[in-house]
């Protein structure tokens, strides 16, 4: 894998990981009204699920960039 793959990676996982944490968060004026239970349980599932999918991305994105660099060493020693 190249470099670049491995940072658009993590920078889709960062992403992920963002837009759960303020899916969870609850801004103002995003959910508006009275919500009922079930909309509140998918809410905070969704938000969940995008906060825990964001950071597993973004750490297989940071173990393959850590893989191709040390393999890119190894490559130079030999």
């Amino acid at each position: 894998m190249s470099v670049v793959s491995n940072i658009i990676k993590m920078f889709i996982g960062i992403v992920v990981l963002v837009v759960g944490l303020v899916w969870y968060s609850g801004i103002p004026g995003l959910f508006v009204g009275n919500l009922d239970k079930l909309f509140d349980l998918l809410r905070a599932t969704i938000g969940l699920f995008l906060l825990f999918v964001g950071l597993i991305v973004a750490w297989m994105g940071y173990d393959d960039y850590k893989m191709d660099k040390e393999m890119a060493q190894e490559d130079k020693k030999e």
